[in-house]
């Protein structure tokens, strides 16, 4: 089964040097932008760990994202980074990120696989070459997929190895189970044309969606029966990614002051939880140990789960998150206090990580934050893809601002 944007990390990581070494396509020069940010290893670091609060228990492995990181740096790439208001109007971005099976791959399958002469290392650079070839432009930098671990390391990567810069944007300012919840779709653009490789050697472009929903359908699809798949969609113009309410701007910055803030705190012996939650204007919803989780794939989504019995202030109290991959909704002692699209995250207070579903162990000490959603997401067209009622609940949603007055 495939989930979206997430990533078979050890392919990523494995793939990671030798995608660095791998040719442009020959035709055309990519733009050039001034005033792109060059990120160090600390700042990359910065970002991963605060992508681990605002990817609400998604978007792949933080231990893998580091690797994947380490071994780009290490191959001599850089990353940079430039605010969506340095584009012209008339340059091109898109946004690549991976799909990838969450089930063991079968015997079957490895077989096909290991009788590919020249298997395709990293088919998200692939899907994002096949685009550019296909539109007949190159595009001048990447749109980050989404806010969670691996899906902003791949999304960082992918920009390093093609010598563009990511934008300080992302599609979601967190991470989300579907390709429905896609900034792009929700100004009513379209996110075709779509490309998308297999490590197969296959290369897709879906030109047209009868509705755009489908594209969730279509490319987990191509995932379930290739083990993973690259895409690439919403190839916009400069003047349409700098339109208010396109994409979910600063929020690679934002990922990155949480970190950071996380890091000093551990560093001068503060808080670093605290530190968190001031740096992403957030809530305290919860501190307590992991009593129990429960998990289901169901039509390629993890489903399930975590129940926290509380400490400290929340003593003799309980609290529980429903999961399809991310945190959707989150109730103490039984009353909802948060809904997507707001954002909820589970903190390890050991280490200070987000954790990643199901990464948990009965008797974990941890703590339950809360965050508001871009504005884009209040909108109507936005909650009618993004809401409690979408994912077949009976709650309507309120922001967790006022939720937890």
């Amino acid at each position: 089964m495939a989930s979206r944007r997430q990533f078979l990390g050890g392919l990523a990581v494995a793939a990671g040097t030798l995608a660095a070494c791998r040719e442009l396509p020959a035709d055309g020069e990519r733009p050039s932008i001034a005033g792109a940010r060059v990120l160090d290893k600390t700042a990359l670091e910065d970002a991963l760990l605060g992508s681990s609060y605002l990817g609400t228990g998604g978007g792949g492995s933080l231990s893998e994202a580091r690797d994947l990181i380490a071994q780009d740096l290490a191959a001599g790439l850089t990353f940079s980074m430039i605010p969506v208001s340095a584009l012209s109007d008339t340059d091109r971005v898109a946004c690549p990120y991976g799909l990838a099976s969450l089930a063991e791959t079968s015997e079957d399958m490895q077989a096909k696989l290991n009788a590919v002469e020249n298997p395709v290392e990293v088919p998200v650079q692939a899907a994002f070459e096949a685009l550019e070839k296909h539109i007949g432009q190159k595009f001048a930098g990447v749109i980050m997929g989404e806010i969670g671990p691996l899906s902003l390391a791949e999304g960082l990567s992918t920009a390093a190895r093609l010598g563009v810069p990511a934008l300080d944007a992302d599609t979601v300012g967190r991470a989300v189970p579907e390709i429905n919840q896609h900034s792009v779709k929700v100004a009513g653009l379209p996110l075709t044309p779509i490309g998308a490789a297999t490590p197969f050697g296959d290369e897709m472009i879906v030109g047209q969606l009868g509705d755009p929903t489908r594209a969730e359908d279509i490319l987990r699809s191509i995932a379930v029966v290739s083990r993973e798949c690259g895409v690439t969609d919403s190839p916009i113009t400069g003047a349409q990614a700098k339109k208010p309410g396109t994409l979910v701007t600063d929020s690679l910055t934002l990922a990155q002051n949480i970190g950071r803030a996380v890091r000093e705190a551990k560093t001068a012996g503060g808080n670093p939880i605290e530190a968190a939650r001031a740096a992403g204007d957030g809530y305290l919803l919860f501190t307590g140990t992991v009593s129990g989780f429960s998990w289901k794939d169901e039509d390629g989504f993890l489903i399930g789960t975590v129940t926290v019995a509380g400490n400290g202030a929340f003593a003799g109290q309980t609290f529980q998150t429903d999961v399809k991959n991310e945190h959707l909704v989150a109730r103490r002692n039984g009353a909802v206090i948060a809904t997507c699209p707001d954002l909820i995250t589970i903190v390890d207070l050991d280490s200070a990580d987000g954790i990643v579903n199901p990464g948990y162990s009965r008797g974990q000490t941890v703590a339950a934050l809360g965050f508001r959603c871009d504005p884009l997401w209040r909108s109507e067209a936005g909650l009618d893809v993004f809401s409690p009622r979408y994912f077949g609940y009976d709650i309507d949603y309120v922001p967790i601002e006022q939720r937890l007055a």
